[in-house]
This record gives C-alpha cells, structure tokens and sequence, in this order.
C-alpha cells in the first residue's frame, strides 16, 4: 500500500514532521485507532506507518492519504518504466 503527502504546513509549525507535500511513500502498517468517548477530541482512525525523509520509521494520519486507483495505477507504470 502506498500514502502521498497532502499538506504539512500547519503540522510543521508545531512539530516539524519530515515530509514533503506530493511524494508517494511505502506504507510499512496500517494500525488502526478505535474511538473512545473519552479521548473525543483525539484522531481515531487509520495511522499510517512509513520511513519518513530522514529515514525514521514514524506513523502519519491527518497529513497523508492512501492513493486512488488511478494514481497506483501511475506509480506502478512508472516502476516498470512505461
């Protein structure tokens, strides 16, 4: 499974996440964030696993999204070099 970047800007300002908006990554685990009604104001959802640009293993989930059919279907002929 692969997730593209969608915006860092307002995560930089606090965070400084190493991500660049537009590139595609491998996902290494999808982990799954159940809701809990004391935590409702917290991000319950799919955490994305991936090697940021600095080459450390970090989980994403408001700032990338899982690419459609059409942008895998890009990515793959790209690999092949077609």
């Amino acid at each position: 499974m692969k997730v593209i970047c969608i915006n860092t800007e307002k995560h930089n300002r606090y965070t400084g996440i190493d991500l660049t908006p537009g590139k595609v990554y491998d996902v290494v685990e999808v982990v799954d964030i159940p809701f809990n009604p004391n935590r409702y104001a917290d991000y319950s959802g799919p955490w994305y696993r991936i090697v940021n640009d600095i080459g450390e293993l970090s989980g994403y989930a408001e700032c990338v999204r899982p690419l459609t059919r059409s942008e895998e279907r890009e990515e793959l002929l790209k690999e092949i070099g077609i």
